[in-house]
């Protein structure tokens, strides 16, 4: 029979037995420290700076791409003009993750004579993601080292109450700086400050495809609700409107999905509005 070793004795020739993989002095303890921080500083500057592999921002403009935003841009229009009618009923919208994406190309891309990007509020390359009862806000920030991308994904919920209008409630559940999760704390906190830059970002997507006096209406309503969200508190679904009061009674965030009949189906948001009782 072959001998085997000894319980609990290390056989020669391993890394546990060898004393040449050790280091011999403190200086060599120190320098391999130092060679420890900075693969960790290494790895995590990469996870930073790598973009995540669903951010798909639209770089190349084409047909499709401004056909998408042609018929973004006719919804948002027929949405806006069932809003100014004096009694509009229930109002039922739906917009898809790539009609969003292909309005924010058009409205952030590059012109062809200027060569520069409009970047208000620092941002540059904005992508929104639709999952399954998730939104996820991306963008490349101009002002951090490396320009990463930023994520925020939230979750929205309405909250409904008897004898009370409907409030709704959004989670962050996700906060990125590339691919390196960060503590909700830390990105709220970062946000918060993004607030004052927030406003022209908003105004000017709204003035592009709704109009000025729509987007002055309702810029103040969208930053007070993020507002809101920051602070973790539920915020009024209502939107006012030519002193009529809209309420949002239904809404529904999907991702790609595959129907009964095998056909796809996009990712897409949907929600209902109805008058105030």
């Amino acid at each position: 029979m072959t001998p085997t070793s000894a319980p609990g004795r290390a056989r020669k020739g391993t890394v546990f037995s060898n004393k040449r993989y050790r280091p011999k002095s403190s200086t060599s303890w120190i320098l391999a420290v130092l060679v420890l921080i900075v693969l960790i500083f290494a790895a995590v500057m990469a996870l930073i700076i790598l973009p995540p592999a669903w951010y798909r921002p639209i770089h190349t403009m084409n047909d499709e791409v401004y056909n998408q935003a042609d018929h973004a841009q006719a919804s948002l229009m027929a949405l806006r003009n069932k809003l100014r009618r004096p009694d509009p009923g229930t109002i039922t919208w739906t917009i898809t993750e790539q009609e969003i994406n292909s309005l924010l190309a058009v409205a952030y891309g590059v012109d062809q004579k200027s060569k520069t990007p409009h970047n208000p509020g620092g941002l540059t390359d904005p992508f929104v993601r639709f999952t399954d009862n998730q939104i996820t806000f991306a963008a490349r920030d101009n002002q951090l080292p490396g320009n990463p991308v930023a994520s925020a994904g939230v979750n929205v919920r309405l909250i409904s109450a008897a004898g009370a209008p409907p409030q709704a409630r959004i989670t962050i559940n996700a906060l990125h700086a590339g691919d390196l999760p960060l503590p909700p704390s830390l990105l709220t906190d970062r946000l918060k400050t993004f607030l004052p830059r927030l406003a022209p970002v908003v105004e000017k997507i709204i003035d592009v495809y709704a109009g000025p006096q729509y987007a002055r209406l309702a810029t103040p309503q969208i930053v007070q609700s993020v507002a809101a969200i920051f602070s973790g508190k539920p915020f009024p679904t209502e939107l006012r409107l030519n002193h009529r009061k809209l309420m949002i009674d239904k809404l529904v965030i999907r991702g790609p999905s595959v129907d009964a009949t095998g056909h796809a189906q996009p990712a897409a948001l949907t929600f209902e509005l109805v008058p105030e009782p």
